[in-house]
C-alpha cells in the first residue's frame, strides 16, 4: 500500500514532463581549486542575529591559523556555528557502541559569567542522527564562564562515557552555540571526535577549521581527531603571505629535524563534468618554494617530495565511504628543480580516467611525502573537464550552478545514486512521483552547503516497501531551483 498523500492528479505531471522534455542541458566549466572561500570547510553560518558576528577570525587560533569566533551582546535568538554532516570518507558511519571523547579547544574573553538560565550560556554540541534521520543522541558541553576572560584556549570536553551510540550515526551535526543572552567573544577551534581506548569511532572532518570550502585534510598523528596536529603540519595555514592569482595559497612549512611523515590538504570528492571513463585529462597547480634540501631529495626521491596523489570514486556522499574504483588513489610525486628556492612554477599531471562507468567522482590531494621538508606555497589547482566553456574563477570547488544529473544506473534494479550540486546553502528536498503523479517517497529533505552530493533509492515507498517495475519521476528543489528527471525501474 503506497502512503496517503494528497495525490498529484494527471495534470500534475504536465509541468513534469515538460521540464524533462525541454530544459536545456547544462555545460559545466573548469574546476580550478585556490583558497579564496569565506567559510571553512564543513561548516556553515546557523544563526547571526542582530548584534551577534560570526567570523573565520584570524585574531585567534590553536592550529592551522584560523578559529570559529562568535562575538555577541543580547540578541532575539542563539548565534551558532553549524556544521553540515561531518560522517564523510573513511567511514559511512560514526559507530555505535565506542566511548567517544568529544569537544572543542574554546577562548573566552568578556564574557558574562555564572550563568543563571540556559539562555545566558555558551555551548558546542553534538548531534547524532540514524540511518532514517532520526536523533539517536546528543551531547551538549557548557563553555566554562566562570571567569570573564580565559587567556588562553582550553580543552571542553565530554566525560568519560558520556557519548556512547546506542546505534550507528549516519549524519553527526556540530555546533558552536552563543546563547541569545550570551555576550562577549569565545572562538572555537580544534573540535574532537576519537574513540577512547583506542577505539575506531568513525573520522569528522576539518576539526582545526583552517581550509575552506571543498577542502578537507589529514595530517599525523590521527588526522586532528584528537584535537593534535604534529610532525611540522601544525605550521600548515591557508596564508596571504604569497598567492599565484587571487590574495590566498596553501603554505606547508615542514622543519629539517621533523619526525618524518607524510599528510595532506585535498579537495573533496567532486563530480566528474564532462570527462568519461577512457579520457585524458590534465591536472596541473602552481607551486612556489624555499628552504629546500636538493641532497634529501636526490636520496630519497619519493619520500623528500610533495606531489599530486588522486582518486576516482563511485559516488560524492557524504555516507558512501571510502568507495574508490579499485587501485586508486595513486601518488605521484613531483620532480622539483635541484636547488633551495624557486618562484611559482606550473606542474602538471596526465591522467586516464578508468574505464570504468562506476568512475564518477574525483579527488585530488596536494600531498607533502614523508621526509619533505622546507616550505612549498600551492595555489590553482586546475582540473580541466573535457570539452567545456572557459575557466570559474577560484572557487575551491564550489558548483557554479544548480545541476542535476541523471540517476545512475538507469535502468536500475535495486537501487540508483541521484548526483546534484548546489552553488550556495539551499533546502534541498528531493521527492519521488510514480507516473500518475503521486508522492512514493522523499529522499533529501535538510539543508545543504554548497557542494557536490548524491542521494540513494532503494525502489522503496516511504513505508519501506518495494515498488512496481515503471517509470518513476524524482523532483529536485533547491531554494528557487527545481529540476525533475525520469527514472526506470526493472524487475
Amino acid at each position: 500500500m503506497l502512503k496517503e498523500h494528497s495525490p498529484i492528479v494527471l495534470w500534475g505531471i504536465i509541468p513534469i514532463l515538460f521540464l524533462i522534455l525541454f530544459v536545456p542541458a547544462k555545460v559545466d566549466a573548469q574546476y580550478i581549486g585556490g583558497f579564496e572561500g569565506d567559510l571553512p570547510s564543513y561548516w556553515m553560518k546557523g544563526a547571526e542575529p542582530s548584534g551577534s558576528t560570526l567570523g573565520w577570525a584570524t585574531d585567534q587560533s590553536r592550529s592551522m591559523g584560523k578559529s570559529l569566533r562568535i562575538t555577541k551582546e543580547v540578541t532575539t535568538e542563539a548565534a551558532v556555528w553549524e556544521s553540515e554532516n561531518v560522517v564523510d570518507f573513511w567511514s559511512p558511519q560514526h559507530l555505535a557502541n565506542v566511548d567517544i571523547k568529544i569537544g572543542a579547544w574554546v577562548m573566552t574573553e568578556g564574557v558574562n559569567t555564572n550563568p543563571a538560565t540556559e539562555d545566558e550560556k555558551w555551548k558546542i554540541s553534538y548531534s547524532f542522527y540514524n540511518e532514517a534521520g532520526a536523533l539517536i543522541g546528543e551531547t551538549v558541553l557548557d563553555i566554562d564562564q566562570s571567569t570573564p576572560s580565559s587567556g588562553a584556549f582550553f580543552a571542553d570536553t565530554n566525560d568519560v562515557g558520556e557519548t556512547i551510540l546506542p546505534e550507528d550515526s549516519w549524519k553527526t551535526i556540530m555546533k558552536f552555540i552563543g546563547g541569545k543572552d550570551a555576550t562577549g567573544t569565545v572562538w572555537a577551534d580544534d573540535f574532537l571526535h576519537f574513540g577512547r581506548g583506542n577505539q575506531w569511532a568513525g573520522q569528522n572532518w576539518d576539526q582545526a577549521v583552517g581550509v575552506p570550502t571543498g577542502w578537507f585534510y589529514w595530517f599525523p598523528p590521527i588526522g586532528g581527531n584528537d584535537g593534535v596536529i604534529s610532525n611540522g603540519f601544525e605550521n600548515t595555514i591557508v596564508t596571504t603571505e604569497e598567492a599565484h592569482s587571487g590574495t590566498h595559497s596553501l603554505k606547508f612549512d615542514l622543519p629539517f629535524d621533523r619526525v618524518p611523515h607524510d599528510a595532506f590538504v585535498g579537495t573533496r570528492r567532486f563530480m566528474l563534468k564532462g570527462a568519461g571513463p577512457g579520457d585524458d585529462i590534465t591536472v596541473s597547480v602552481w607551486l612556489k618554494a624555499s628552504d629546500l634540501v636538493p641532497d634529501s631529495a636526490d636520496l630519497y626521491p619519493t619520500t623528500w617530495a610533495v606531489g599530486f596523489t588522486y582518486g576516482f570514486w563511485k559516488g560524492v556522499g557524504n555516507n558512501d565511504g571510502f568507495n574508490n574504483i579499485d587501485g586508486y588513489p595513486i601518488d605521484m610525486q613531483f620532480v622539483l628543480p635541484s636547488v633551495t628556492q624557486f618562484d611559482w612554477t606550473q606542474y602538471t599531471l596526465d591522467i586516464t580516467v578508468p574505464n570504468d562507468p562506476e568512475a564518477v567522482a574525483m579527488s585530488i590531494r596536494l600531498h607533502a611525502y614523508s621526509r619533505f621538508t622546507g616550505t612549498v606555497y600551492w595555489d590553482d589547482l586546475i582540473f580541466p573537464a573535457m570539452g567545456v566553456l572557459t575557466a570559474v574563477e577560484n572557487d575551491g570547488f564550489i558548483p557554479e550552478e544548480f545541476n542535476v544529473s541523471q540517476n545512475y544506473p538507469n535502468p536500475f534494479n535495486p537501487s540508483t545514486t541521484i548526483n546534484y550540486s548546489i552553488p550556495q546553502q539551499s533546502r534541498v528536498v528531493i521527492k519521488v512521483y510514480d507516473m500518475m503523479g503521486r508522492e512514493i517517497n522523499t529522499l533529501v529533505n535538510e539543508d545543504k552547503s554548497p557542494g557536490y552530493y548524491s542521494a540513494q533509492w532503494n525502489g522503496e515507498n516511504s513505508y519501506g516497501s518495494r515498488v512496481a517495475t515503471g517509470i518513476y519521476f524524482y523532483r529536485v528543489v533547491a531554494g528557487n531551483f527545481t529540476q525533475v528527471k525520469k527514472m526506470i525501474l526493472l524487475k
